[in-house]
């Protein structure tokens, strides 16, 4: 995820390779573009399961999941010093990330166990805490006790008066991105900030552009985050290489001459501050829908990036979507795909072995 800064300039030089996966260039407009996937996806909502938000108290020991990125739907006491927080999906088949994040503290310092404990799902994250949301360590792993089938895993943990966040990753929510990006209405590349649509629960999708001057016929790269709410190392990603492309110098100053970005950081608020494994408030994976438009959030940004290209003229050259996996895996178009800049793929994954690491190819 961390790129070097060569690296990044290699991907701002190469951007314009690759046509958007959504929309098409048609006597000179974009339109939506359907697309038969080779197994058809239903992307049509269906019902969740909410958490009850509230403070679980267990003599004088307190577990809470009222803040926006919580996942705890249920808290019970084993015995005299172990706790079970169950931990269970917004519904059911989803991908197995099981996120988790809720606060821990007691009256006076005790040793406890908190048990994990998952219900269609299966241990992923090594638990992060942290006394301030800001900073964040692992736990001591030494203690970590994880069941063969990964269906729990328990810990060791000193409680105290201080409330500590527990979570498969740091939080970030949509609160988080709002105060970040009027951090960014500060640079001179930034302009554009607003919402995009309605989601089910009422919430705007943040919307920002990065470039120079007027919009009129500039070609436009596309960035997307968070359509999947756990995957947190992709929004740092985003966020990493955005603060990249603000820097003042040469560079830049002659991209921006001619291409923009339009930057949707937060595709899925409702799920991110749902606390959801996977899906949005209609328990849809929004990276599914793209050929469909069922959903309020591709619905609202796709019919977003056509109206504005067709009103400024716009050719979308590229979209880049940062996700997060287990592993380092690059999915890439192969060579018969008709790209802008031939051979691509080439290009970029011969750079990313000679700057970054060598990688296998499958």
């Amino acid at each position: 995820m961390l790129m070097n800064r060569s690296f990044k300039i290699f991907l701002l030089f190469f951007f314009v390779a690759i046509s958007s996966s959504s929309c098409y260039f048609f006597n000179g407009y974009y339109v939506r573009k359907d697309f038969k996937y080779p197994k058809p996806v239903d992307t049509k909502s269906k019902n969740i399961q909410y958490q009850i938000k509230k403070i679980y108290s267990f003599d004088n020991v307190y577990f809470d999941n009222t803040f926006d990125g919580a996942r705890m739907n249920n808290v019970s006491k084993l015995d005299d010093s172990t706790y079970q927080v169950d931990i269970l999906p917004e519904n059911y088949p989803i991908n197995d990330s099981p996120w988790y994040s809720f606060r821990v503290w007691s009256d006076s310092i005790r040793n406890i166990y908190i048990k994990l404990n998952y219900e269609n799902g299966h241990h992923r994250y090594i638990p992060k805490i942290s006394s301030d949301r800001t900073h964040w360590n692992v736990i001591d792993t030494s203690g970590l006790v994880i069941a063969d089938d990964r269906s729990f895993a328990i810990f060791p943990f000193k409680v105290d008066t201080s409330k500590i966040w527990i979570s498969a990753e740091e939080i970030i929510n949509s609160s988080d991105v709002k105060i970040w990006m009027q951090k960014l209405k500060k640079n001179a590349f930034t302009s554009r900030f607003l919402s995009v649509g309605k989601t089910k629960l009422n919430k705007g999708i943040p919307f920002f552009r990065i470039g120079t001057g007027n919009s009129k016929g500039k070609d436009v790269i596309v960035l997307l985050s968070r359509q999947h709410p756990p995957e947190i190392s992709g929004f740092l990603a985003l966020k990493s290489f955005i603060e990249e492309l603000l820097i003042e110098n040469k560079v830049t100053e002659d991209f921006y001459k001619e291409y923009e970005f339009w930057v949707f950081p937060l595709m899925n608020p409702d799920g991110v501050d749902l606390g959801h494994w996977r899906h949005n408030a209609n328990g849809v994976d929004l990276n599914r829908d793209w050929a469909y438009y069922r959903q309020p959030e591709v619905d609202a940004v796709t019919d977003f990036i056509v109206s504005n290209a067709k009103e400024n003229k716009n050719e979308i050259v590229l979209s880049v979507d940062f996700h997060s996996t287990q592993k380092d895996v690059y999915y890439v178009y192969d060579d018969s795909f008709d790209t802008e800049l031939k051979r691509f793929t080439k290009y970029w994954t011969d750079s990313i072995d000679r700057l970054i690491y060598p990688f296998e190819s499958v």
